[in-house]
């Protein structure tokens, strides 16, 4: 990313030594590389869509947004709908944009792959770990420089690398949004603050989750008010930051009961639980022996000049990161992956106060300990595992042979990424898919995460009725997990079951699966007369109370 020449500067003469060694930038990003691409060797078979249900949406926002921009309709949110209709996996109003641009852009490239997509959030975790080293090669000591490695080597990092979500991408904006914003308020140059609002601008373009990376710059600026004299620059980057929250003020208009779930109430605010979750969510994204060895380093920031403004700018962004993330309702621990470099070049100021106080002159001894604690994170990324699915693409290459044009039904808690073979594999949009949370029940969250049952069928009849006539749908994939041999509470599921045991419907195939508790995908076929549909009626609960009625599915030259 722009703005690193600077500092990831390497000039070795003569011959090497230990302490050359420990200092060498060539040999920090080279390592770094290494260990990024063995990680991703280690999961080459995982196509990083197993998070459910977001992975296979930020997928298909790829592919929905390059065709938006693509065909450049007169009326959006009628292309969108029309778009939902045919693949009802898209999410764009869940998920700001910019990424999934960047990612439609690398499917145009190299194909329309989930391989390409996590490919792309792998060159984001290496930009990430980047932004780490230069960070620490030019305020705390060339060797912290390693800090860059031990970030990739994370597990959280790992395992968040390979997946395709939008929390590495973020990470990696956001640290470079620090990054430039802490070399503005020490320098006051236009172009780092001309960076530190690009990168702003970015990290809220890519998750909205991302915004605290506005409140740490905030504390920090407030922090150092007294050394920055640039009034004209604070007030052009004031106007970029409300540009910057348009997108988040967009969504409060286009979602508005998305939003309300996510405010805080005040039994909430009260509960203890919502200040504690992640403070106690560090151990888990990070290991303990980092968390304690940046535990210590605050006696640096305590007891010694030298390092009392770096620790300081560290704790600060822990804080300003963690607390304003606990007013949000909803919570997960990889929405404070921003605090692991943090930690870590914490750790690492601690470290290099102690190699001060007790120096090699010849650097064999702290080389031997950095071979050690790269041995150790190695060996932890290595044995780390990440979930897979696999399966459903084999069903979506079926479903091409045997009725390239047919509509199918799925019902099942991994559509998202049923949706996304079958997308993949119809660029002529000759394809489309009909949901049972849609058609048949519906079960989504409203005011709160707490998800509300609303059946749209009372006996079997309907069911076979409504596939009949309003389903258009002569294929019918039911997903089947564990937890079915002990029946399913949702009443719309269970008489489905029913009707597909019914002579109306022939069993053509059924798919093993791999996924978090799925066993296999059952491929019906309903015989007899089938009604054509023209449009089908849309309504998202989640998100808003509107209800779309005979939307047309999108076709490749409309």
């Amino acid at each position: 990313m722009a703005g690193l020449g600077a500092d990831l500067v390497d000039v070795t003469r003569g011959r090497w030594t230990s302490r050359d060694a420990l200092n060498s930038l060539s040999l920090q990003v080279g390592l770094l590389v290494v260990a990024v691409l063995v990680m991703a060797v280690r999961h080459h078979a995982n196509d990083g869509l197993w998070f459910q249900g977001d992975s296979p949406r930020h997928a298909m926002n790829g592919l929905f947004w390059w065709d938006l921009l693509g065909a450049m309709p007169v009326n959006p949110l009628d292309f969108t709908l029309r778009y939902y209709a045919r693949y009802p996996a898209i999410s764009p109003a869940t998920y700001p944009p910019l990424f999934a641009i960047i990612e439609g852009a690398a499917f145009a490239l190299f194909g329309t792959s989930p391989y390409v997509a996590r490919g792309l959030v792998l060159l984001f975790g290496v930009a990430a770990a980047g932004y780490t080293m230069a960070w620490a090669r030019r305020w705390i000591a060339p060797a912290a420089g390693w800090t860059g490695v031990f970030l990739a080597l994370t597990p959280a990092i790992v395992v968040w690398s390979n997946s395709v979500m939008l929390n590495i991408p973020a990470l990696a904006l956001a640290l470079a949004t620090l990054y430039h914003c802490r070399r503005w308020i020490e320098s006051t140059s236009l172009r780092q603050l001309q960076l530190t609002a690009v990168f702003a601008l970015a990290t809220l373009g890519t998750y909205y989750q991302a915004t605290g990376v506005l409140v740490i710059c905030a504390v920090w600026v407030l922090v150092r008010r007294r050394e920055i004299h640039a009034p004209r620059q604070l007030g052009w980057l004031a106007i970029l930051a409300v540009c910057g929250i348009l997108p988040v003020v967009a969504t409060c208009l286009i979602a508005p009961v998305q939003i309300v779930r996510h405010l805080p109430s005040v039994e909430t605010l009260r509960a203890g639980g919502t200040w504690s979750f992640y403070w106690l969510a560090l151990p888990q994204i990070i290991s303990w022996a980092w968390l304690t060895v940046a535990v210590s380093s605050l006696a640096s920031g305590i007891w010694s000049t030298r390092w009392r403004r770096e620790v300081a700018y560290l704790v600060g962004w822990i804080v300003a990161l963690l607390v304003p993330l606990s007013l949000v309702t909803a919570t997960d621990s990889r929405y404070i992956l921003l605090a692991i470099p943090a930690v870590i070049l914490l750790a690492a100021v601690g470290l290099q106060a102690l190699a001060e106080r007790f120096p090699s002159p010849d650097g064999r001894r702290p080389c031997t300990v950095l071979l050690a604690s790269l041995t150790v994170a190695g060996v932890s990324a290595w044995r780390t595992t990440i979930p897979r699915v696999d399966g459903f693409r084999e069903v979506a290459e079926f479903l091409k042979v045997q009725g390239p044009r047919d509509a199918v039904f799925y019902d099942g808690s991994f559509s998202g990424v049923f949706v996304y073979h079958v997308r993949a594999n119809d660029p002529d949009f000759e394809r489309r898919v009909m949901l049972g949370s849609k058609l048949l029940y519906s079960i989504a969250p409203r005011s709160t995460f707490k998800p509300v049952n609303e059946n749209y069928v009372s006996s079997v009849e309907d069911v076979i009725d409504v596939l009949r006539r309003r389903s258009g749908c002569r294929w019918v994939a039911i997903q089947h997990s564990r937890k079915d041999s002990a029946g399913t509470s949702m009443l719309a599921r269970r008489l489905l079951l029913e009707a597909v045991a019914r002579p109306e419907f022939s069993l053509v195939r059924s798919f093993t699966v791999t996924a978090n508790g799925v066993r296999r995908i059952d491929l019906y076929r309903l015989e007899g007369p089938l009604l054509p549909v023209t449009g089908v009626d849309l309504q998202f609960p989640n998100f808003l109370a509107d209800r779309f009625t005979n939307v047309v599915p999108i076709t490749r030259h409309q």
